[in-house]
């Protein structure tokens, strides 16, 4: 006889159930050939399941068969509805004992979305930590990092002396004695041997990319040095910021280290527009770091002619128009405090602007990544953040959006944003300190979000 059947695998061990058992698609057991001489008796065995005994017959060869086709098949077809009961109440209580018990386990998306945030951390590398290694060389402490990281940024604080300058060197340590060479990131202020050009410091496993060290290996230490490259003695060094990041953390390091989310209301600064423009009237393209360090300056008090600012912030080696670094440390020469850093989630921005801290942010768009961006596209640019609200809409200071008249009080969704900025730059941000007493100017109200705007194209400085 052909039937269709239907195999009960193994029940949950803990239930102790049989395995094995043979139905049939109607759920009846299936009926075995007479057995001539053999004996058949139903024996009872317990499954355990959730803490109850359950009873369950089987058919023995050591029992007798009854001579009724009816009583033969009674004992078997028992057996079956409660073999079946009982394997449905034991994967009923394992999942529930598993609900109560068992952590949930991340999906595979969850977890690869683990794996790839990036982890940031912090340090201060104060000016009197640093020790003489050489005449007119200093060296800063060896800085284990917290985890171990790809990336590197940094700045630097300080208010130079007119005539003074430095040139400062960064090395990563990979453990022991395995260090990277000393790697040029740049200097400051007036040196004796300016160069007009240079190429990016590379080793085996790096390179110092203009203003940010990227690795494809794991360092777990850093180490400053600064060099006097003065036309004078250098009489003061520099306080340093660092941000480590390891771009792709192990779940188990990213649950250890991860930065516990922050709230703060929203709030916008009413922030001055500043266009890409010198005090003569001249429009200077691709001066957005300067125009955006410009209003934050403007925003807290000292309004400085843009190309005051460019002076500062101009890199004639690399021969670029604002390097990170340089635009922290043009904040230092006009009289604030600033840091590099990195936002990766909008508490953080808002916890910032409730400090009053102007954020500049870095950001890059590709044509058609957004849904309601104020222009087609967008290549490296500098923005100050006014705020972001409640409702979903971030507000920027763009200086390039000036012949539009976009500029000021800038609209974007959070979306957009976000993607231009957090994840495609990063999060990466010049951070503008305001003075002690600083009463911010707040911007009184907001219009609505201009939902259907054409992008602007083409040159609007």
């Amino acid at each position: 006889m052909t039937s269709r059947r239907t195999r009960l695998g193994s029940v949950d061990s803990a239930c102790g159930a049989r395995r094995g058992l043979t139905l049939f698609g109607s759920g009846r057991p299936e009926r075995s050939a007479p057995q001539t001489g053999k004996l058949m008796r139903a024996k009872t065995e317990d499954f355990t399941g959730a803490g109850t005994a359950h009873r369950m017959s089987i058919p023995s060869t050591s029992s007798p068969m009854s001579t009724s086709p009816a009583a033969r098949w009674r004992p078997t077809l028992r057996a079956a509805v409660i073999a079946s009961a009982a394997v449905l109440f034991c994967a009923a209580a394992g999942t529930a004992r598993a609900q109560q018990t068992s952590p949930v386990s991340p999906t595979t998306t969850e977890a690869a979305t683990v794996q790839t945030t990036p982890l940031d951390a912090r340090h201060t590398i104060a000016a009197d930590s640093f020790t003489k290694s050489a005449d007119g060389e200093w060296l800063s402490p060896e800085v284990a990092a917290p985890f171990a990281f790809d990336e590197l940024i940094y700045s630097w604080n300080l208010r130079l002396p007119k005539g003074q300058g430095f040139r400062i060197h960064l090395r990563a340590g990979f453990g022991g004695d395995d260090k990277s060479p000393w790697l040029y990131a740049g200097y400051w202020g007036q040196v004796s041997d300016p160069a007009t050009s240079r190429t990016k410091p590379r080793f085996d496993r790096g390179e110092v990319d203009m203003d940010w060290l990227k690795m494809t290996a794991k360092a777990v230490s850093c180490q400053f040095k600064v060099v006097d490259a003065s036309t004078v003695t250098l009489s003061v060094l520099p306080t340093l910021t660092v941000v480590t990041t390891d771009n792709h953390p192990a779940p188990e390091v990213l649950a250890r280290h991860a930065a516990q989310r922050t709230t703060a209301s929203a709030r916008l600064l009413d922030l001055p527009f500043r266009r890409q423009m010198d005090s003569a009237g001249n429009i200077t393209p691709n001066r957005c770091q300067s125009a955006a360090l410009a209003t934050a300056l403007e925003y807290f008090g000292n309004a400085v002619p843009l190309e005051q600012i460019v002076d500062h912030t101009w890199d004639p080696e690399y021969n670029y128009p604002g390097l990170w670094p340089r635009v922290v440390a043009a904040a230092n020469e006009f009289g604030f405090d600033a840091r590099i850093d990195r936002f990766r989630d909008w508490g953080a921005v808002r916890a910032a602007l409730a400090r009053n801290e102007v954020i500049l942010c870095s950001i890059r768009m590709k044509e058609g990544e957004c849904k309601e961006p104020p222009y087609k596209s967008m290549g490296n640019h500098i923005v100050a953040l006014n705020g972001v609200t409640d409702d979903g809409r971030v507000v920027v200071t763009d200086s390039f959006l000036a012949k539009s008249g976009r500029g000021y009080r800038c609209q974007w969704l959070i979306e957009d944003f976000e993607k231009i900025w957090m994840k495609t730059k990063n999060g990466v941000a010049m951070v503008i300190v305001p003075p002690a007493d600083f009463k911010p100017p707040l911007m009184p109200e907001l219009p609505p979000f201009p939902a259907g705007r054409a992008p602007v194209t083409g040159d609007d400085h």
